[in-house]
């Protein structure tokens, strides 16, 4: 064999090593956010009541006026930098601090400040000023020529990413500190960082027991692969949307996500590429949190899968490419019942204002 066909087929062999590595990479990826439900276990027991605190009750920390919940719509925030729409400041999974100021201040001109101020926290940052006229906390910024004393500064303490830590809240603590020190302003009001780096800490535990992803894969069970056009055409039969993602999505009437369908290998389901495509299979997933009909929506995505299983030929498994049985299934819904439950003995219900903070 000469040096030349020594040094191509070395270059081969990097090259395949490359591509393999790759693919194992982008499987690893999409396996991390496709945890099963029925290959979790989760207690049975709801959350303790000690876990949150009940929306009606303050720590005793806080004073007169209290931050509102999601269940009194007349506190509200606006989240800077992610969020357009407003947000009310909620006890239970925000840290707020709060700004008694020496008269009032514009409204646009604190937004303004608050953007420099929500900078850098990876987590939401949100602000409301008190309204004297209507006696409301409202959205700073709604109206540019309304004027706010005092003024509420709040960050999210838990999202995927994982709950603050103590020296992030100490760090906004200061941050709001100094504002308000700029403005001849003080902070009066807010939790101690332990007691709040304590509650996000429960926050975020719970949060984990009950983030579940409910995956169904259809995959080939004679050899032959699935066509793309033809999985495009059952999706949209089924009322699914291929995205720009690359990913097939189930809408409700407001737009929100009910479940999606992905390819179950690594190439995403490309609009330019999906008649020539062939897959070995494709995975519904639900993403519980986020969907308030949690429990029909699983339904409808089994019998979606069904559909598409009897259709191309194929089967219904499990992650480990074990049959779902209809034990397995019984075991899903009785898994996702009690998840909900918890969700809602939590005060976290699936799909609500809370969870869809959380769950981001």
């Amino acid at each position: 064999m000469s040096d030349l066909q020594t040094a191509l087929l070395g270059i081969g062999a990097c090259v395949v090593a490359g591509v393999y590595a790759f693919n194992r990479w982008q499987e690893r990826q999409f396996r991390r956010r496709t945890e099963v439900a029925f290959e979790r276990e989760h207690d049975d027991v709801l959350m303790p009541a000690a876990a949150l605190p009940p929306l009606e009750a303050e720590p005793t920390a806080r004073i007169e006026p209290r931050l509102e919940s999601d269940v009194a719509p007349t506190s509200a925030a606006r989240t800077v930098g992610t969020r357009a729409q407003p947000l009310e400041i909620d006890s239970v999974i925000d840290f707020a601090v709060e700004v008694e100021l020496a008269a009032p201040v514009s409204g646009a001109g604190l937004l303004s400040e608050l953007s420099e101020l929500a900078a850098g926290w990876d987590k939401p940052v949100l602000a409301a000023g008190y309204d004297a006229a209507a006696g409301e906390w409202v959205p700073l910024g709604t109206d540019s020529a309304a004027r706010y004393s005092p003024v509420r500064f709040a960050v999210q303490m838990s999202n995927r990413a994982g709950c603050i830590g103590p020296e992030k809240l100490r760090a906004f603590l200061n941050a709001v500190d100094a504002w308000a020190g700029a403005h001849g302003a003080v902070a009066v009001k807010s939790l101690e960082v332990d007691l709040a780096h304590s509650m996000a800490v429960q926050l975020d535990r719970f949060c984990s027991d009950v983030d579940i992803a409910i995956g169904i894969n259809v995959v080939t069970q004679d050899g032959n692969p699935f066509a793309g056009s033809r999985i495009r055409a059952l999706a949209e039969e089924s009322g699914m949307k291929l995205e720009s993602d690359g990913v097939f999505y189930l809408r409700d009437d407001t737009g929100r996500t009910t479940y999606t369908l992905d390819n179950h290998e690594p190439m995403p389901f490309v609009p330019e590429q999906i008649k020539s495509l062939t897959t070995s299979g494709v995975t519904f997933l639900l993403d519980v949190p986020g969907v308030p009909t949690a429990g029909s929506a699983f339904e409808s995505m089994l019998a979606a899968a069904r559909t598409f299983a009897l259709t191309l030929n194929g089967k219904l498994v499990d992650d480990n490419r074990s049959a779902l049985s209809d034990d397995a299934i019984e075991k899903i819904r009785r898994q996702l019942t009690g998840i909900l439950a918890k969700m809602e003995a939590g005060q976290i219900a699936a799909g609500g204002t809370r969870a869809l903070r959380l769950f981001s």
